[in-house]
């Protein structure tokens, strides 16, 4: 039974290290004991009941140990209670009516008396933007600013969050005006670039027939240019007139990196065209070399790079680039005082893709191999770009060897992999060098393994049958050999050896490839007008050598 008074003191250290250590039902045991004892829990140490108890999915709880706080006369204003609640309206209890759940604890809450500061209300506005109630995510917005209570830079990315969601360049303009009274802007460097990659966001989801792109670029610069001085623009040559001009009395700062960098990026994605991005290169790289104030910086992260890299790899006209690229990255200029960054694996996938893209396989397989040299693994996305560019040169054994590749790297394969299949244009040249891989991992999984003890030695001989199965003789401790037809088994007074661990672990690795091919196909055909039929054949070869159900069937554990 809870009660309800404390008159009793402890020490709080030790109430929070045995709630520390304990698991859930102890923490909630400790809980009820503290309040059956009338002992004086402090409201920090309140708090820390209160997370744990919102961590075991338990608001009822959780709301009992806030009520316990404001009736104690404790200030729900301190930032850990604040917290608390923030975490509490954070987590969901509910799949579908989780809104309708969180609402509720609101309510609750300010009932208690609660007066929400800025980690409050950035919870309650998110939790109105993911459930697409904007006009309440806006009220909010309006009330916290009626009752004094200053947005910060997390407010006001959740509202263009709901903007991105939205597709809404108005309420961009809107949130933009807010800040400016708010005083946020034009100061905050962070909201500008948050600004700007909204708009970008929205560009890139949005009808491209309602505006163009250029005059979408426009639009960021018109942004850009509100808060920032255009100098490293115009110099950089991406800056032109939007046909307003900013406050004369406003007080423009210098850009972030990050925030040119997002600029540079937003003129490669919009404008686009290579050669206009070719001689942006060549400028940003002599700028570089002159270790400018403001553009240098920009070089620490890859992502430039990348975006660079990735760009001009695409048209053949500017594709000699990018090796230029790569060796400014791993050889950068003298003169560059600032720690240039190296190729990421993200940076040797693109550049590959790039080679691959124009038929160059050598040396696309030449990048993966100065990338292994350097001690980078490939991932998902490296394996997936590999295979497409074998399909793409039409190279059916490169495709399977590159599939066996991401397999024994512990890789799934995802809808890229199926739309990289896809670019095979002879199905049937892929799925006989399919079959022809499994067939020889067939043969070597069905080895038996070396050992000089004849209980676990196997003679592998033709069928008799003439079936091409592999029968097997093993010997018994008697001296007597105990045939086998069919797949091969160890027997030991009746019984099933295990499989071999190389059979085992290659059958397990082509189940685990075979479902991720199947969950991620349903997929790809709702985004690409697919080949069902060559996908269904695809998907059939990996039945049909189903190694597991075929062959595992033959052991059981000794």
């Amino acid at each position: 039974m809870l009660q309800d008074s404390f008159t009793h003191s402890i020490s709080q250290k030790i109430v929070y290290l045995v709630m520390r250590h304990s698991d859930n039902h102890q923490t909630r045991v400790l809980y009820e004991a503290l309040l059956g004892a009338r002992l004086d829990i402090h409201p920090h140490t309140l708090t820390h009941f209160m997370d744990r108890f919102t961590l075991m999915g338990r608001p009822d709880l959780s709301m009992h140990v806030l009520r316990k706080i404001t009736s104690s006369g404790a200030n729900v204003s301190y930032e850990t209670v604040q917290f608390s609640c923030m975490k509490l309206l954070r987590t969901r209890f509910h799949e579908i009516e989780w809104y309708k759940v969180q609402s509720q604890l609101l309510t609750e809450m300010l009932e208690l008396g609660l007066r929400p500061g800025i980690p409050m209300l950035n919870a309650m506005i998110l939790n109105a933007v993911e459930a697409g109630d904007y006009q309440t995510a806006l009220a909010m917005f309006e009330t916290a600013r009626i009752h004094g209570i200053r947005r910060d830079t997390i407010t006001y990315s959740i509202l263009l969050k709901g903007a991105v969601q939205n597709l809404d360049e108005v309420l961009v303009e809107r949130i933009m005006h807010m800040a400016e009274e708010d005083g946020a802007l034009p100061r905050n460097n962070e909201l500008v670039y948050s600004l700007v990659v909204t708009l970008l966001q929205i560009a890139r989801l949005k009808d491209t027939n309602t505006l163009t792109s250029a005059n979408r670029y426009k639009e960021i610069l018109r942004i850009y240019s509100r808060y920032c001085i255009v100098v490293p623009l115009q110099e950089l040559g991406i800056y032109f007139s939007t046909g307003k001009t900013s406050d004369k009395a406003r007080t423009l700062s210098d850009p972030s990196p990050k925030l040119l960098s997002i600029m540079i990026v937003s003129f490669i994605r919009l404008i686009g065209r290579s050669d206009l991005v070719q001689a942006l290169y060549a400028r940003y790289q002599t700028l570089l070399e002159q270790n400018h104030g403001l553009v240098a910086p920009t070089a620490i992260t890859d992502h430039l790079a990348n975006a660079f890299l990735f760009s001009l790899g695409r048209h053949r006209a500017t594709f000699k680039t990018c090796p230029a690229i790569l060796k400014n990255m791993l050889k950068p200029s003298a003169s560059t005082n600032v720690k240039v960054a190296r190729p990421t694996v993200r940076t040797w996938s693109i550049a590959a893709r790039s080679y691959f893209f124009h038929g160059q396989r050598a040396a696309g397989e030449k990048v993966i191999q100065m990338m292994r040299a350097r001690g980078i693994l490939p991932n998902l996305v490296t394996w997936n770009t590999i295979i497409s560019g074998y399909a793409s040169l039409q190279d059916a054994s490169g495709v399977v060897n590159a599939m066996k590749g991401m397999e024994a790297a512990g890789f799934e394969s995802s809808s890229s992999t199926l739309k990289a299949l896809a670019r095979m244009k002879d199905r049937n040249q892929l799925l006989d060098a399919l079959r022809r891989v499994a067939a020889n991992d067939v043969e070597k999984m069905y080895q038996a393994p070396h050992s000089n003890d004849p209980m676990q030695t196997a003679i592998e001989a033709p069928s008799a049958e003439g079936d091409g199965s592999i029968q097997t003789h093993a010997m018994t401790g008697d001296g007597q050999g105990t045939k086998s037809s069919g797949r091969m088994a160890f027997t030991q007074q009746g019984m099933y050896y295990p499989a071999p661990s190389n059979f085992v672990d290659a059958s397990t690795r082509l189940d685990r490839f075979r479902q991720s091919l199947n969950e991620h196909r349903a997929a790809y055909w709702r985004e690409n007008d697919a080949d069902h039929g060559f996908l269904d054949h695809l998907q059939g070869w990996f039945e049909t050598f189903n190694f597991r159900q075929q062959s595992t069937r033959h052991y059981t554990k000794p």
